[in-house]
């Protein structure tokens, strides 16, 4: 009977400590340009790297959050966007936003991150596009956060 409660509370223990192993997110900081195909204007992404590998002045630093192995939340400090990257960012500047307007983040172009930040994000390799379309967007205190999912590309 003494056995079968130690094994018991044995599976309970490594169950709970899986859990939460797999419920923490870690946030990264990864550079991004947001201006479209090409770099060239329009909008959504057009670059990003490691914060890590690359410290291009005219690259973003965002802070990314896993949220799963395939889907993230992209978060970007609102003090950090000139008048210019809001209006690529928003439609338009930030103080003119409505307090109950809702926002989307138009990706124009697919995108396809590169395996190194694939392995830096720690993200399943087989899901590395950002499909062209709409993806929601969020301002929570001085804060934007984008939630994307990403697609399979192979």
């Amino acid at each position: 009977m003494i056995k079968i409660m130690i094994k018991i509370i044995i599976t309970i223990t490594m169950l709970l400590a899986s859990l939460v192993a797999f419920s923490q997110t870690a946030s990264k900081t990864l550079q991004a340009d947001f201006r479209g195909k090409l770099c060239q204007g329009g909008l959504g992404f057009c670059g990003s790297v490691p914060d890590t590998l690359n410290k291009n002045k005219s690259m973003k630093n965002f802070n990314v959050i896993k949220t799963s192995s395939k889907s993230m939340i992209l978060e970007l400090e609102t003090s950090k966007l000139s008048i210019e990257d809001q209006k690529l960012f928003f439609g338009k500047e930030y103080s003119k936003i409505a307090p109950n307007e809702t926002l989307v983040f138009i990706q124009d172009q697919d995108y396809i991150f590169d395996i190194d930040t694939m392995i830096y994000l720690e993200l399943d390799m087989g899901y590395r596009m950002i499909k062209r379309g709409s993806y929601p967007l969020e301002i929570i205190k001085d804060k934007v956060q984008v939630s994307i999912t990403l697609s399979a590309y192979r």
